[in-house]
C-alpha cells in the first residue's frame, strides 16, 4: 500500500489505495472511489475542474472556518486565493476558477485620479532608496519603500466580499439593484491624506473624503445589510470613505518610514487640486485578479446607477 503524494494530508486516508506500475507510469486502482469523495469535500472541491495547484494542497487541514457557507444561496470560503505560478498566464487558470474575489466600489473621476498619481509621484523622491536588498551579482539594488496603486485601481471600496463563487453573482446582482434603486446621488470631494496606523509608522497612505459623508455612510449601511442577508460577515468597523494610494513594505528602515509618514501628510496641501468633486452616480462590482510577480489587476463586472 503506498500514498499517493498528490492528495492532502488531511484526506490521507482516502488516498491509502493500491498502486500498479507498467512500462514506467503509474496507475493508481481505485481512483473513482476517492475522486468521488474529494468532490464532496468543502474544500477542495472546487479545484476538480482544473486540477490540483500547489497552494490547493496546503497543510491547513479542515477547519470549519475553511468550509464554504451559505444563506440564501450565497456560498463563500474564507481562505487566501491562489496565487498562479509564474509560468501560468492567469487567463488559463482564472477562467476555470469557480471561486473569484469580489468587492463593491466607486470609481473615481479623472481629475481626481490626477491629482491622488500626481502626489504619489511627488513622494518617490522619499520612499525610493528606502529599502535596500542585497543580489549575489548585483550587490545593493535599491526599491521603492512603497507599492503604489496604480492610477487605474483607485477606488472606493464600498464593501469586501472576498472569495465568492460563480453561480452567486445573479443573487449579487439583483441585492445592488435594490440598494442602489433606493439610494440617491451623492458628492464628495477628496479630503486630507492619512496613514495607518500612524504617521512613525506608516503601512497604508490614504486620502479621506469631505463632502456629503452622512448619505455616504448610510449607502454603505445598506450595502452591508444586504451583503449581510446573503451569507456575508457584517462590518465591524465605522464606514470611513477613502482611497488607498499606496502601500509601505515590510522591511523598510525606521527613518524611511517617518519621513514617508511626515511628508505624505504635507502631500496634500502643497499639491493643490481643492475642491476636487468626486461624484457617487454608480456602483461597480469589481473583481481583483492576484498574481504574485504582476501588479493587481480588476475587472469591472457589473454596474447599477444610484436613483
Amino acid at each position: 500500500m503506498v500514498r499517493c503524494p498528490c492528495i492532502p494530508c488531511d484526506l490521507a486516508p482516502l488516498a491509502r489505495v493500491p498502486l500498479r506500475f507498467a512500462k514506467g507510469t503509474i496507475e493508481l486502482i481505485g481512483y473513482d472511489y476517492w475522486m468521488q469523495r474529494l468532490s464532496e469535500h468543502p474544500r477542495y472541491s472546487a479545484s476538480l475542474d482544473s486540477g490540483f495547484r500547489r497552494n490547493d494542497v496546503g497543510s491547513r487541514g479542515n477547519d470549519v472556518g475553511d468550509r464554504p457557507r451559505r444563506s440564501r444561496g450565497a456560498t463563500r470560503r474564507e481562505v487566501e486565493p491562489v496565487l498562479l505560478p509564474g509560468g501560468v498566464s492567469d487567463e488559463e487558470v482564472e477562467e476555470d476558477a469557480l471561486y473569484w474575489r469580489l468587492f463593491v466600489a466607486v470609481t473615481l473621476p479623472r481629475r481626481a485620479i490626477r491629482v491622488l498619481d500626481s502626489m504619489a509621484r511627488s513622494m518617490r523622491a522619499v520612499s525610493y532608496g528606502g529599502m535596500q536588498r542585497r543580489r549575489p551579482s548585483r550587490g545593493a539594488v535599491a526599491y521603492d519603500a512603497v507599492r503604489w496603486t496604480a492610477p487605474e485601481n483607485m477606488h472606493i471600496t464600498l464593501k469586501f466580499l472576498g472569495d465568492v463563487h460563480q453561480d452567486d453573482l445573479p443573487l449579487l446582482k439583483e441585492e445592488l439593484d435594490e440598494v442602489a434603486g433606493d439610494s440617491a446621488r451623492l458628492m464628495l470631494e477628496l479630503g486630507s491624506n492619512g496613514c495607518f496606523p500612524g504617521e512613525r509608522t506608516p503601512r497604508i497612505l490614504w486620502t479621506g473624503m469631505d463632502g456629503d459623508l452622512r448619505r455616504m455612510s448610510s449607502l454603505a449601511t445598506r450595502l452591508d445589510g444586504a451583503m449581510v442577508r446573503c451569507g456575508f460577515p457584517a462590518e465591524r468597523r465605522e464606514f470611513q470613505p477613502h482611497v488607498t494610494v499606496g502601500r509601505v513594505r515590510s522591511g523598510t528602515q525606521q527613518r524611511v518610514l517617518a519621513a514617508i509618514g511626515q511628508r505624505w501628510l504635507e502631500a496634500r496641501a502643497s499639491g493643490g487640486g481643492n475642491d476636487v468633486g468626486v461624484p457617487v452616480e454608480r456602483m461597480v462590482l469589481m473583481r481583483s485578479r492576484l498574481h504574485h510577480n504582476r501588479p493587481t489587476r480588476y475587472e469591472r463586472l457589473y454596474e447599477v446607477g444610484l436613483g
